[in-house]
């Protein structure tokens, strides 16, 4: 049996090749850790309407978000009573009933079991419908917004749960009065390499930019540098939150934003005085990124925000869903603006998304054999040099550092060992 404790070394910050591409870890994360974290499922602009929906995973599990007729919020497991195929196989809408394409059972968007070919004929009346409907999620949250599910009827809240990283998504979730809202559709994709590199890279590691996305300053997109800032603990800091979560800030010249957008950017910096704190009203706009443990990452850069969601799909292959955020109120052009800067740079055709799969998927393919799998990885950057700081939450140390990352394995192990 498998000592997940030994793969992940705490007073080294190491941790071993296995975590990243043996089968039996992946089996054990999907039930240790997917099924008993809280899982973001979408976004409530997303489902604004009774019987609106949409599909997604929570770990390997296929789900759908709904809003039932009654207008409540429901994550349903995406998967027929009686032979488990897919009740709904479009990525969203609206609808009254899913019917299941093998046998034609019939579920509303509550979940109830609605209609059964053959209900007289073959089963003499005598099926339970009650007893057969999709299988519901116990529990389901919102933050700013931003839906959880967990399939742990028991544990902590979801505002337990996120603890200091609230703090931090509230610079980006709640900079302007009425909030945000997500852009229609969602780009889906498959990627090489384990979901936790990609969770890592968000919640920490400012690190990998300045030599894996160096095609972006060759070609006259991003700014040269080593992504550290200039006001180190002030405006250029990470922190390592608590229950795995990472998040990082800092400041770099974007260039000159045009005159719509700008004149937006500054309207968000007025209502950000009224909707957040004073210490958070400051850090407004800066580049933010970070992961809420254990697969959700948000990015918001140069005018644009995006969210993604690392599903596993096996050790060494990831299913994105990735989703564009913007506020409410933004003009159209800046929508605009916005919509095609996520699209040009953090989509499934985006430069630097192209940058990160190539690093993730050659890690996934060059470093699981008989040798290489006995010597870990390092994770030991600005370890014990972080420190608590009075006007923001959690363990903070300028860029670069590696303790917000290596955190996520901290939480890892916890829940692996248990």
């Amino acid at each position: 049996m498998t000592d997940f404790a030994s793969l992940v070394d705490l007073d080294r910050c190491t941790v071993s090749p296995r975590v990243f591409n043996d089968q039996d870890v992946y089996e054990v994360e999907l039930e240790k850790i997917f099924t008993r974290t809280w899982l973001f499922v979408g976004h409530e602009s997303q489902i604004p309407e009774p019987n609106d929906y949409l599909t997604t995973f929570m770990g390997a599990e296929p789900v759908l978000l709904t809003r039932d007729a009654s207008g409540s919020i429901r994550v349903l497991l995406n998967s027929c009573r009686h032979r488990g195929m897919r009740v709904c196989r479009r990525d969203h809408g609206n609808a009254k009933l899913f019917n299941c394409p093998y046998h034609g059972w019939a579920y509303d968007t509550g979940g109830k079991l609605r209609g059964v070919p053959q209900l007289e004929e073959s089963y003499y009346n005598e099926l339970n419908r009650d007893e057969w409907g999709l299988i519901e999620i116990p529990r389901v949250e919102s933050f700013r917004g931003l839906i959880f599910a967990n399939f742990d009827a028991e544990g902590e809240s979801l505002e337990e749960y996120l603890g200091d990283m609230a703090w931090y998504l509230d610079l980006i979730v709640n900079r302007s009065k009425n909030g945000m809202i997500a852009f229609p559709g969602c780009h889906r994709w498959r990627l090489g390499g384990n979901w936790k590199l990609a969770a890592e890279q968000f919640g920490g590691d400012n690190y990998h930019a300045g030599a894996l996305h160096r095609s972006m300053v060759e070609i006259g997109l991003g700014t040269q540098g080593d992504f550290r800032g200039k006001n180190p603990w002030i405006s250029d800091f990470e922190v390592k939150c608590g229950n795995g979560h990472g998040f990082i800030n800092f400041d770099i010249d974007s260039g000159e934003a045009p005159p719509i957008q700008a004149a937006f950017f500054e309207q968000i910096r007025r209502e950000a005085v009224e909707t957040l704190t004073p210490e958070q009203a400051k850090l407004v706009l800066s580049v933010q990124v970070g992961t809420v443990f254990p697969n959700l990452s948000i990015i918001s850069f140069i005018g644009f925000t995006s969210v993604r969601v690392w599903h596993p799909c096996g050790p060494k292959e990831i299913r994105v869903h990735s989703y564009g955020l913007v506020e409410h109120d933004a003009p159209p052009e800046v929508k605009e603006i916005t919509r095609k800067m996520l699209g040009l740079t953090f989509s499934s055709s985006g430069i630097y998304e192209q940058d990160d799969g190539v690093a993730w998927g050659d890690i996934a393919e060059f470093q699981g054999g008989p040798v290489r799998r006995k010597y870990p990885f390092n994770y030991q950057m600005g370890r014990g040099h972080g420190k608590r700081m009075d006007d923001k939450p959690g363990l903070i140390h300028p860029p670069s550092t590696e303790i917000g990352v290596f955190g996520l394995y901290e939480k890892w192990r916890e829940m692996m060992a248990r």
